[in-house]
């Protein structure tokens, strides 16, 4: 991945009260080039992924369910894939309800129509791992990102529970 700014597709299932509020916050951040598909509850991922245009660097998969998140979350995102390591990260998980990876994998995800409605962002990070290397040695590089490092913290409870 080169030093600059990725292009990203948002993959966004929305669980909030105000879609409009949350879509105008989004179309606002200060991100160069990145496009919003939204995804139907209940149909899943897979059209939202035939969906992503093949310029894309990198995808965000956001169940957002309107934890607070600040104007540089898909900087946030990206950042830790855009690693100029040799065995860099190629997929960012966020504990508050979002993975981000690159364009490559999501390619090589085995996409099926076959489970409507399921839209579990554990269960499409399994074929993502299962995607990677399959050699005796495969390896995959994983980040992990706590809710505190992108939602900002405040004493008020924020998000669903699991």
């Amino acid at each position: 991945m080169s030093s600059k700014t990725p292009a990203v597709t948002l993959i966004w299932i929305y669980e909030g009260k105000n879609a409009e509020a949350r879509r105008k916050q989004i179309r606002e951040w200060n991100y160069k080039h990145f496009e919003l598909i939204e995804a139907d509850r209940k149909a899943g991922w897979n059209r939202a992924v035939r969906a992503v245009r093949k310029e894309t660097d990198i995808c965000i998969f956001w169940i957002d369910d309107d934890k607070p998140v600040g104007g540089d979350f898909l900087s946030q995102m990206t950042q830790p894939l855009m690693s100029s390591e040799d065995f860099g990260p190629v997929i960012h998980f966020w504990s508050g309800n979002a993975i981000s990876v690159t364009k490559e994998l999501v390619d090589a995800l085995p996409l099926t129509d076959h489970e409507p409605g399921v839209h579990s962002l554990l269960k499409l990070l399994m074929p993502m791992l299962d995607a990677t290397d399959r050699g005796p040695n495969g390896r995959i590089h994983l980040a992990l990102s706590s809710i505190e490092r992108l939602a900002p913290l405040s004493l008020e409870p924020v998000g669903f529970p699991c």
